[in-house]
């Protein structure tokens, strides 16, 4: 991560992207099954229910416009500024049906969509097809059929809301007819239709038909407050329209759902992803501490997740690198230590032991040179003996002090070889009774450890010459026996003393290794040293 946001708006800009695409194609796909979708042809009744729909609104809408301005004089009544064909209606993708402002030069006797606006004589207010109903006209002496007699009707009142009718030409048209009734109180009409009731007519309750029927369009009137008469007609066949319209609306609401699911995948983004960042960015953290020396951090495991599964990683890593660090930390002070040791032996050889050497060279010539009887004698037989004890006792310190390359020849080898210089140098008489066993490199070397310790013990303390060396693996781990014929000591009394730094010392390393050191001994009953280890150790 270079960035302080990188991943996170990178994984933000996808949500985002992925929430607006999947809105966007949610979207086309309904406005292309909507566009697909097969067209349902509509019935007679059908577009009767749309031409009735049509003539009210239009007579509201007209209503409020007497009602403000006090006439309805060359009205505009079309609601389409398109062509609407002759011989079939048009709906116009809402609840209604298209009206044109019909331009012919003559009056067809063909079916055709217009509506017309007559006062109570029956003249022409407005019109959308002049050919037929100039304004001014009586509009029932225009054309015969369903027009003339509706229009003549309505000088009378006596009008149903709709019907179909019959065109002499065989056509069969739908027909609405709708008051309009002044919206705004207390004004009158002007002009033409506000004449009252011919006289000799008895007023009509509102709502009535001169049958005595409720008409659904007057329901509601009140009595002087009616203006004039809608009549609308279209053709009964209609043009099939698809089952679903894609409509402005639609586009709209679609696109506003777009516009808000950009600000919503950016949240959904931002909020998601920030625990994931910070989890990130904290790993981050801690992996240029643990690259710079810091092994002993850790970062904390939250989740069951992949990210999880790379902290515990993590943390398993500098683990691993903490402890080959310490491997290599002990390896080191292991091979100072064995260089120190080489160096003391070799030192000690190359010095005290020669001086050693001349020294019981010397008392041996002088033991020889003095006559018998001689009053030195004696000490110089003592020295003599005193410089060959002293010698004997470095060679076995220089055995002890002696490394051993373990991974070149492996314990048993090891052991066999310091076993032999025993032998070969000291003149002690040393039995190996070992098996092979696997054990790790750090426990193969305090077993060679404590082995050398107890020989050295076993020749310099115990004066033995002959010991018994036994490695074997049981149940529980390997054990390591050293057995000898020497002088023995009071094992109580020794632990007790501060100049058993031999025994501590053996006792140290085996704890160390999770092991147990049992010492037998007794004066003049030998000794036996016996260590076990568990081989899980080390």
């Amino acid at each position: 991560m270079t960035g302080r946001h990188g991943l996170q708006a990178k994984m933000t800009a996808t949500y985002v992207a992925v929430t607006a695409g999947a809105v966007l194609l949610t979207e086309l796909v309904i406005f292309g099954v909507a566009a697909l979708s097969p067209p349902t042809p509509l019935t007679p009744q059908a577009v009767q229910g749309l031409a009735q729909a049509t003539a009210e609104g239009m007579a509201a809408k007209l209503g409020n416009i007497a009602g403000k301005s006090g006439h309805l004089r060359n009205a505009d009544l079309s609601t389409t500024g398109a062509p609407v064909p002759l011989g079939q209606a048009q709906p116009d993708g809402g609840s209604g049906v298209a009206i044109g402002q019909l331009a012919m030069p003559g009056c067809d006797l063909a079916s055709a969509s217009f509506a017309v606006v007559v006062d109570r004589e029956g003249r022409v207010l407005a019109t959308s097809y002049p050919a037929c109903y100039p304004v001014g006209s009586q509009g029932s002496d225009a054309q015969a059929g369903a027009p003339r007699k509706i229009l003549a009707s309505f000088v009378r009142w006596q009008v149903e809301n709709t019907g179909r009718s019959p065109l002499p030409s065989g056509d069969v048209v739908v027909w609405a007819a709708v008051p309009i009734v002044l919206t705004a109180p207390g004004q009158g009409p002007k002009g033409p239709g506000q004449s009252p009731p011919a006289p000799g007519q008895s007023p009509q309750a509102p709502g009535q038909s001169p049958q005595g029927s409720p008409s659904p369009s007057a329901t509601g009137l009140v009595r002087g407050r009616d203006y004039a008469m809608l009549y609308l007609q279209v053709p009964a066949v209609a043009r099939a329209v698809g089952g679903v319209t894609v409509t402005p609306v639609m586009i709209r609401t679609g696109l506003a759902v777009l516009a808000v699911a950009v600000p919503a995948g950016v949240a959904f983004g931002l909020v998601s992803t920030r625990r994931l960042t910070r989890r990130l960015r904290r790993l981050a953290a801690l992996s240029l501490e643990v690259a710079d020396g810091g092994f002993d951090r850790r970062v904390p495991v939250s989740g069951r997740d992949e990210v999880s599964q790379l902290e515990e990683n993590f943390n398993r890593m500098a683990g691993q690198l903490q402890a080959s660090l310490d491997t290599r930390r002990q390896l080191a002070e292991a091979n100072a230590r064995h260089q120190e040791r080489s160096r003391i032996a070799r030192e000690l050889h190359d010095s005290i032991s020669q001086e050693l050497f001349s020294l019981s060279v010397l008392a041996g010539g002088l033991r020889r040179a003095l006559p018998p009887g001689s009053a030195v004698l004696t000490e110089v037989e003592t020295m003599e003996r005193t410089a060959a004890d002293t010698m004997r006792e470095m060679q076995s310190l220089l055995l002890a002090l002696r490394p051993v390359a373990l991974d070149e020849v492996g314990l048993a080898s090891a052991i066999e070889g310091v076993c032999h210089a025993y032998n070969a140098r000291l003149g002690v008489r040393v039995r190996t009774e070992l098996e092979p066993v696997t054990l790790s490199p750090a426990l193969e070397h305090a077993v060679l450890r404590v082995t050398q310790e107890a020989l050295a013990n076993a020749v310099r303390h115990g004066d033995a010459d002959l010991i018994t060396v036994r490695l074997h693996a049981d149940h529980d781990g390997v054990v390591l026996e050293i057995t000898d014929n020497g002088q023995g000591f009071d094992v109580a009394a020794r632990q007790a003393d501060a100049a058993g730094l031999g025994l501590r010392a053996m006792c140290d390393r085996v704890a160390e290794h999770g092991g147990v050191l049992a010492i037998d001994s007794a004066p003049g009953a030998g000794t036996r040293v016996r260590a076990c280890f568990p081989l899980e150790a080390g």
